[in-house]
C-alpha cells in the first residue's frame, strides 16, 4: 500500500516551504527569490511570481503521478480478488484523506492566518531606512545643534498608513502573488476529491464482487478468512507494507466472517466438532505472536494520548494525534528521524498487542463452541429419540391430521408450510414425504416400510 500512502503524504504537506528561502542561508540567488516576508517570527526571501507559478506546475504535476500510480495500486488490490481488506481500506484512506481536504480548505485564502502560506510582506524597507537614518542623524544633530531632517518629514513617514498597508509593492503585484500561491491548495484539494470518488467506484466494484465471489462454494476457494487471520498475526514483517491500525482493521474483520465459517464448518458431515476446533486452537497458537504483548505494551501510549480502548478498537481516534501516527508508514518519513522512529515503536507495540488481542478472543470464541461429554451424551441421546421428516408427517397422517376438514383440500405445498412451523423441518422434505403417503404398496422402498413399521410400533405401545 506504498503508493496510496505516499500520494496522501504529498496531498497534505506544506507546500509554501518550496517557495521560500531563509535569510541566513548560505546562497540566495536574487534573481529568483525577490520579497522579504516574515513567517512564524522568522525572515525569509519569497520567490518572484514567476518562479512561483513554475515550482506550483512541478508540485502539481508530482502529485498526479503518484495520484495515479495510487490508483493504480487500489486497482491491482481489487483485480487480485483479495476484498477481505479492500472495504476497510478504502474507507480508512477516504477519512485520511478528508482530514487533509479540510486543512486544505483553510488554506485556500492565503490573507487568513489559519493558512499554511500566510506570511507577512515586509513591506517599504526604504521607509524604514529612512527612520534609521534620520535617527542618526538627529543624534549627530543634538551636538551640532543642526537638523538635517526636518522633524515634521519624519513624522509623517513614520505615522503614515502608506508603508504598511500599500507599500511600493503594487496592487496588481500582490493580487497576483495571492492567485499563484492559492491555486496550488484549489488544485489539491481538488485531486483529493477525485481520488476519493475513484476510490468509492473501486468500492463498488469491489462490493459487485464480493457478491460473486459469496456464490462460490467453499470447497472450491483457495483460502479462507481463518488462513488470513493466521497469516497476520504469524507475519512479523507485517509493519513493511501495513499500518497497525490497518492490521487491527483486518482482524476485526476476519473474526466476524471466521465466526460464519466455522459454523458452517461444523454442520458439515463427518467433521468432529470438538476435534476440529481443538485443530483450530492450535493452528492459532503456534504462530509467531507475541503471546505477553498484554495491555502493558500500550499504556504508555494510551497515558500520553489520553485514549480509551473503546474508542481504539472502534477506530474512532480520528480527531486524537496518535491518529496520524497510528495510520501513517513509517517508511513514508523522514528517515533516521526521532519522529519516524517513535512512529515505528508506537505501531510495533500496538500491532503485537493487537495480535495477541484478538488470537485470545478467536481462542475463546473456538473454546466456547466445544462441547463436554455430558452435552454429547444428552445430545446423542436425543437425536436417537427425534423422528425423522417421513417418521413425523407418518405418525401426524396416523393420527388424521390430513383427513381434517381444514387441511384435506390444501395443496400439499402448504400443508408441508404448515407442518414445516410444527416440526421445524425443511418444506421441500416435509412435501416430498407427504407425497410418499399416497405410495402403492409395490411401490414402497425398504426403508420407507421400516418408517412405517416404527410408528405403528410407537402408536401400539401407547395402547
Amino acid at each position: 500500500m506504498q503508493a496510496v500512502s505516499s500520494f496522501i503524504k504529498l496531498l497534505g504537506k506544506n507546500y509554501y516551504s518550496d517557495f521560500i528561502i531563509n535569510i541566513n542561508s548560505e546562497y540566495v540567488d536574487f534573481d529568483k527569490y525577490i520579497m522579504l516576508v516574515k513567517l512564524n517570527g522568522t525572515y525569509f526571501y519569497e520567490l518572484s511570481t514567476s518562479e512561483i507559478l513554475i515550482r506550483r506546475k512541478e508540485i502539481i504535476n508530482n502529485i498526479k503521478e503518484h495520484y495515479q500510480d495510487a490508483l493504480n495500486e487500489v486497482s491491482t488490490i481489487l483485480l487480485s480478488q483479495d476484498p477481505l481488506k479492500l472495504n476497510s481500506y478504502i474507507e480508512l484512506n477516504v477519512k485520511a484523506i478528508k482530514l487533509h481536504l479540510n486543512i486544505l480548505k483553510d488554506d485556500f485564502y492565503i490573507d487568513s492566518n489559519k493558512s499554511r502560506y500566510y506570511s507577512v510582506i515586509e513591506d517599504n524597507p526604504q521607509l524604514i531606512d529612512l527612520e534609521t537614518i534620520y535617527q542618526e542623524n538627529s543624534k549627530k544633530a543634538e551636538l551640532l545643534d543642526d537638523i538635517e531632517i526636518d522633524k515634521k518629514i519624519y513624522e509623517v513617514v513614520y505615522s503614515s498608513d502608506f508603508k504598511k498597508v500599500e507599500s511600493f509593492y503594487y496592487l496588481g503585484f500582490l493580487y497576483q502573488r495571492s492567485k499563484a500561491l492559492s491555486i496550488l491548495p484549489f488544485s489539491l484539494f481538488y485531486i483529493g476529491q477525485q481520488f476519493i470518488l475513484e476510490l468509492y467506484k473501486v468500492k463498488s466494484l469491489n462490493d459487485k464482487e464480493q457478491i460473486n465471489i459469496n456464490t462460490v462454494p467453499k470447497s472450491q476457494m483457495k483460502d479462507t478468512y481463518f488462513d488470513k487471520f493466521c497469516e497476520l498475526i504469524d507475519d512479523i514483517n507485517v509493519l513493511d507494507k501495513y499500518t497497525a491500525i490497518g492490521v487491527m482493521i483486518d482482524l476485526q474483520h476476519c473474526i466476524k466472517e471466521i465466526k460464519s465459517e466455522t459454523l458452517a464448518e461444523l454442520q458439515e458431515k463427518g467433521v468432529n466438532r470438538n476435534d476440529h476446533l481443538e485443530f483450530k486452537i492450535n493452528e492459532v497458537e503456534k504462530r509467531s505472536y507475541a503471546k505477553n504483548a498484554n495491555i502493558n505494551y500500550i499504556q504508555k501510549w494510551i497515558d500520553e494520548y489520553q485514549i480509551s480502548l473503546t474508542d481504539l478498537f472502534s477506530n474512532s481516534i480520528q480527531d486524537n494525534p496518535i491518529y496520524i501516527m497510528i495510520n501513517t508508514h513509517y517508511k513514508d518519513m523522514e528517515k533516521f528521524s526521532q519522529e519516524t522512529d517513535k512512529v515505528y515503536y508506537l505501531q510495533l507495540d500496538f500491532h503485537q498487542y493487537f495480535c495477541k488481542y484478538y488470537a485470545d478472543e478467536l481462542i475463546e470464541y473456538f473454546k466456547s463452541k466445544m462441547t463436554t461429554k455430558k452435552s454429547i451424551i444428552e445430545t446423542e441421546a436425543e437425536t436417537a429419540n427425534q423422528l425423522s421428516v417421513n417418521q413425523a408427517v407418518i405418525l401426524l397422517d396416523r393420527l388424521g391430521l390430513f383427513s381434517s376438514s381444514k387441511l384435506e383440500n390444501l395443496p400439499n405445498t402448504k400443508k408441508a408450510k404448515l407442518i414445516s412451523q410444527l416440526i421445524g423441518k425443511n418444506e421441500k422434505n416435509i412435501k416430498t414425504a407427504i407425497e410418499k403417503l399416497e405410495l402403492k404398496p409395490s411401490e414402497i422402498k425398504p426403508n420407507y416400510q421400516k418408517d412405517l413399521d416404527k410408528i405403528q410400533q410407537l402408536l401400539n405401545n401407547l395402547e
